[in-house]
């Protein structure tokens, strides 16, 4: 996905450039980058790149430039853009009869021009481009699940590719027989024929998509040809034919993806439709977990679609599966679900434990974390957790026994519009029992009367405001020096405020301890002293350690804001 060199070429920056080579495939040679380079170019240079330089290890020595030219030229860039005047003052010959035998573009561009203006135009003109076209794929992609929803035939999901890339296409099932498309049949086979010796991988192009794809072309055309699989078992084989010199763009092989993405679907509509469910299921929930708006309308014909009860009183827990990707990437022979399948294989086991405590359980995932809402009943909130949880490890030690868990459970309430506060309160405790106890932990909001305290403070906005004006300066100041202002106070609390016995516990000069301290008041406005001001920082800081409250999202807004009343302490 680019733009096409004359587009670049007629940007009102560069009209002082001109082309002086190659003039005739401005309008066929895309951009997909942009970049400076000076000698040497080795591996700095990808395909379809618009290069600019100056020359200036190549100054007058045109053999040196030439190799310059024959190195970008190698590497796959779209157009070399030289700044005239300075290093180098026009383009030799050699150089311009080897581009243009080889149909490279060569510009000059102006010294006056800066190259900074250009890669600024230039990727303006690629960013709009990209947003203007990046949810294309996701719009076929609803497009073609609401037609399978809709019982719509393969043979409509078919046309909608071939509208949609203006080639044609033909599908087969597992049997190898032709199921839709118009792509000529004849041709088609012709073409498989020659695909154990002649087709590649277009992987080659360093798109994720293309592992599955392979391409088989002679003189008259082209065939892609992707497997169609279904929870990785084989339903059959999708081709696209296109013209000998048609190249499908990154945004085109994307949807071509999504075509057979829906072509697994429809040979597996029973599936399709669970998994369908199930996407909405999981937004739902989530929906439900974040607190967003919804209606009380919408939400009982959701509940009643999916068959949730949600008057019951449910437990929310937050579970982390820790090391999953790190003990794969250690030992990809490592036997584990593919990436994305994990969470359907997750939920089979959650089900599975909850229906051996009967109890209902409603579940959905967000990134690494899992969240679970757990029936439970009165007085036997923990008892329930624990036997849930039980269980769901004792299954995974056999199934996925190198996988640490760590848990976060939310104390119990009644009714759909507890459960965002459920959530919070369950996040909270699992992210401070990572931070405090390490992984692998359940931690409880309501395990200890100081948990739950700090808790719900961290959870509160205004607190978590409070905290960062006057934790984050400590931060900023202990990751650039390494100097620890934030132990060294809580050992000074902890010691009652005796400077002799925190230096000696701290192993510093007294005199070292006592700068720390006046830093300290300096970074925060508060002095330590005041008993009110240091209650605040101890309070701040304990607060802090939970490991609810991120932090680096505040620091620099609130140390910009606090500078002028940090400076003036004294």
């Amino acid at each position: 996905m680019g733009i096409a060199v004359e587009d670049i070429v007629n940007l009102p920056l560069l009209e002082g450039a001109s082309i002086v080579t190659a003039k005739d495939r401005v309008s066929e040679r895309i951009v997909e980058w942009v970049s400076v380079i000076e000698n040497p170019v080795e591996n700095f240079v990808r395909d379809n790149e618009f290069v600019l330089s100056t020359g200036i290890g190549c100054y007058g020595d045109p053999l040196k430039l030439l190799k310059f030219v024959e190195d970008v030229y190698n590497s796959g860039a779209s157009v070399l853009a030289i700044a005239t005047g300075r290093h180098v003052f026009s383009i030799p010959a050699e150089i311009i009869q080897y581009a243009e035998e080889r149909g490279f573009i060569i510009m000059e561009i102006p010294w006056e021009i800066r190259f900074a203006d250009i890669v600024h135009e230039i990727m303006s003109c690629l960013i709009d481009l990209r947003q203007g076209q990046a949810d294309r794929p996701k719009d076929v992609q609803q497009q073609l699940i609401q037609m399978i929803l809709e019982g719509k035939s393969i043979g409509q999901l078919a046309e909608l590719i071939e509208g949609e890339l203006e080639v044609a296409v033909l599908i087969f099932d597992e049997k190898g027989r032709c199921a839709a498309g118009s792509a000529n049949t004849d041709r088609i086979e012709s073409l498989k024929d020659g695909e154990t010796d002649k087709s590649i991988e277009i992987r080659d192009s360093h798109h994720p998509m293309h592992a599955r794809a392979r391409k088989v072309d002679d003189e008259e055309g082209q065939l892609i040809h992707f497997t169609i699989k279904s929870n990785g078992v084989y339903k059959g084989d999708y081709y696209l034919l296109c013209e000998a010199d048609r190249e499908l763009s990154l945004q085109e092989l994307a949807i071509a993806e999504q075509g057979v993405a829906a072509a697994a679907l429809w040979f597996s509509r029973d599936n399709a439709v669970m998994e369908a469910e199930s996407r909405m299921q999981n937004e739902f929930l989530l929906s439900l977990a974040m607190g967003h708006q919804m209606s009380a309308d919408h939400i009982d014909a959701h509940a009643e679609f999916f068959r949730y009860d949600l008057s019951l009183p449910y437990d929310c827990i937050v579970g982390r599966p820790e090391n999953l990707e790190r003990l794969h990437l250690e030992n990809p022979s490592y036997e584990k679900p593919a990436l994305e399948r994990i969470h359907t294989f997750i939920k089979d086991g959650m089900l599975y434990a909850a229906e051996n405590v009967h109890r209902r359980l409603l579940y959905a995932y967000k990134n690494a974390e899992i969240i679970i809402y757990l029936e439970t009943s009165n007085g036997t909130a923990a008892d329930t957790a624990n036997q849930f949880l039980d269980l769901v490890e004792r299954r995974f030690s056999h199934l996925l026994p190198e996988v640490v868990f760590s848990w976060g459970i939310g104390r119990q309430k009644d009714g759909v519009w507890e459960f965002a506060n459920s959530f919070t309160k369950a996040k909270a405790a699992l992210d401070m029992g990572r931070n405090q106890m390490g992984i692998g932990k359940r931690t409880y909001f309501d395990e200890t009367q100081m948990n739950r305290l700090l808790l719900n403070l961290a959870i509160t906005k205004d607190v978590q405001q409070i905290t960062s004006s006057i934790v984050a300066p400590l931060v900023e100041y202990d990751d650039q020096k390494g100097m620890d202002l934030i132990h060294t106070f809580s050992v000074y609390r902890n010691n009652c405020g005796n400077v002799s016995q925190t230096a000696r516990k701290l192993n510093l000069h007294r005199q070292s301890l006592l700068y720390r301290l006046r830093k300290i008041e300096t970074l925060t406005g508060r002095s330590i002293a005041d008993p009110d001001h240091s209650f605040l920082l101890e309070l701040s800081i304990r607060v802090w350690k939970t490991g609810v409250q991120n932090m680096e999202e505040h620091l620099d807004s609130i140390l910009e804001r606090n500078k002028p009343a940090a400076d003036g302490y004294h």
